[in-house]
């Protein structure tokens, strides 16, 4: 085990997942790594997770509060913590056994984020897929500014395969248009140190109908909601980078990008309407200026097909888009070409 380790803190949230809690932070105190706390928030859960969190006695901080959501939850959780490094942990994922001992080498003062693979599994802990999102070896930011600025986000996996160095999440300000703890200050990361990309799966991503249910249903709300927090993401950045790195160059906010524009196009299918061929054309020109390769193919490809295809066939293919928990391995490689 490495000497010297920084300290970390280990945040979960939970509401109502009993059935999930205690093997979560099983895994968070199973972990070969010293300088670790591990912070409990109960966000007013009705189930018996809050009996179930109490087990654990002092060998974690548990808190309980009335239930105001997760990212209030987490937030509260984040107040308490002394870590130098932060680590989210959704409350029905679980992490590796040796996760934070191979991860403990890259917790150096100029990283500012360390990213890893999820393996998915079901209700029951078995694997219904593979691991994702597909990371290559990494240990420096340049190509991920790259890539926001060209597209607006970069490959990264969900909140529980990310650690994060604290200062990434201090004064970040108003984030009443997000849906997640970790949506500006993952973008946030590559403009103030150095992230680092493991190509190793560390941790597992629970899919069952509790979440499966948060992606069950097509809406052109819901794709307006999309749309409109991945906009209030890179207008907050473009304040933070101008705010907190002087060095930078300015970043700059379109409004063309082709993630923005295929939640356009599934909009007007969850509106029984068809993407027009102008908005198509405009849709397909940003993939290719923003992918390459076997991405690019397919991206246009599904483009294509919401502009062709029935309405009832798009809705569908939409709602395969949309919904990351449809069948095992066909997900895994939805995922990984469409991953963002």
């Amino acid at each position: 085990m490495v000497t010297s380790l920084p300290p970390l803190s280990i945040i979960i949230s939970c509401y109502n997942y009993e059935m999930y809690i205690g093997e979560c932070i099983r895994s968070a105190l199973s972990q070969d790594y010293a300088n670790l706390e591990i912070i409990v928030v109960d966000d007013g859960s009705t189930d018996g997770s809050w009996q179930k969190i109490q087990e654990f006695g002092d060998q974690i901080i548990a808190v309980r509060m009335e239930n105001q959501g997760q990212l209030k939850a987490l937030f509260a959780g984040l107040s308490l913590a002394q870590g130098d490094y932060i680590y989210f942990l959704d409350a029905d994922d679980v992490l590796a056994e040796d996760a934070l001992a191979q991860i403990a080498p890259c917790l150096q003062p100029d990283v500012s984020k360390i990213q890893f693979m999820l393996l998915p599994i079901d209700k029951d802990g078995n694997a219904i897929g593979n691991a994702f999102p597909t990371l290559r070896p990494s240990d420096d930011s340049t190509a991920l500014i790259r890539s926001i600025r060209t597209r607006g986000y970069y490959n990264t996996p969900p909140t529980s395969g990310n650690i994060y160095r604290r200062d990434v999440y201090e004064g970040l300000g108003d984030m009443s248009y997000e849906m997640g703890i970790d949506g500006v200050p993952y973008l946030l990361a590559p403009f103030v140190g150095r992230v680092v990309s493991i190509d190793r799966t560390l941790g597992k991503y629970r899919i069952h109908d509790s979440n499966q249910s948060s992606f069950s249903v097509v809406t052109s709300t819901r794709m307006k909601r999309y749309v409109d927090c991945f906009m209030g993401r890179l207008h907050h950045l473009a304040e933070l980078v101008q705010a907190r790195c002087a060095t930078t160059e300015k970043f700059e906010v379109r409004n063309d990008y082709a993630y923005v524009m295929e939640l356009d196009a599934m909009s007007r299918v969850a509106d029984g309407k068809q993407p027009g061929i102008r908005q198509t054309w405009a849709h397909i020109a940003a993939v290719a200026r923003e992918h390459t390769g076997r991405k690019r193919l397919g991206l246009c490809l599904f483009a294509v097909a919401l502009f062709v295809l029935p309405n009832s066939m798009a809705r569908q293919l939409t709602a395969i888009r949309v919904n990351p928990s449809r069948s095992g391995h066909f997900r895994s490689r939805l995922k990984q070409a469409f991953s963002v």
